[in-house]
């Protein structure tokens, strides 16, 4: 259990008390399955679901403990239900994205002398932005990072069913900055 005595170790600013979150990894199920299946069965409507974790919120000056025990009744029922021989052992991570090597420092490809490229010409050159779709958020292709040599930067991102992109020089990832090359 989390609560204030972390505070202070690395990584951890601050503690809220109105927030508790559940780490799943243990289990046969996802976090997102885990929060489907809390939704439909037992009513309780998380703040946020991960591949890995559930946060429920608690409000302010409510009387939390009612809601604390359906939350917590439900979760053990989802964990016997998601307890079997294999479980945790699931491949639960995407596989990260090939970034290509540093060739310099993210500070010089982003200030650095930079070119707005086709999609498709990107492939060997080295990026000057960072390239995410939304969900999730993971970055594709960052800057400094050299675009594997016959794979465009944002070719995983256009296969995707992403919501939005971030950074790219077009929201319709049709072209992309990179550094200039050096003659």
């Amino acid at each position: 259990m989390l609560d204030e005595r972390f505070v202070g170790r690395a990584g951890v600013y601050a503690y809220d008390p109105l927030r508790l979150a559940v780490d799943v990894r243990g289990l046969d199920a996802d976090g997102y399955e885990l929060a489907r299946e809390l939704r439909e069965q037992a009513d309780i409507n998380l703040e946020l679901a991960g591949q890995n974790v559930l946060v429920g919120v608690f409000g302010m000056g409510e009387d939390a403990a009612p809601l604390a025990e359906r939350f917590v009744a439900a979760l053990r029922s989802a964990a016997a239900r998601h307890a079997g021989e294999h479980a945790g052992e699931r491949m639960r991570f995407a596989p990260p994205p090939p970034w290509g090597e540093l060739v310099m420092t993210p500070r010089e490809a982003f200030l650095g002398a930079q070119e707005v490229v086709p999609a498709a010409r990107a492939a060997g050159r080295v990026a000057a932005e960072s390239l995410a779709t939304y969900p999730p958020g993971i970055p594709t292709c960052c800057p400094a990072s050299a675009s594997p040599a016959k794979r465009s930067p944002t070719s995983s991102a256009r296969s995707s069913s992403a919501a939005a992109s971030a950074a790219p020089a077009t929201a319709k990832l049709r072209t992309i900055r990179v550094v200039v090359e050096r003659a």
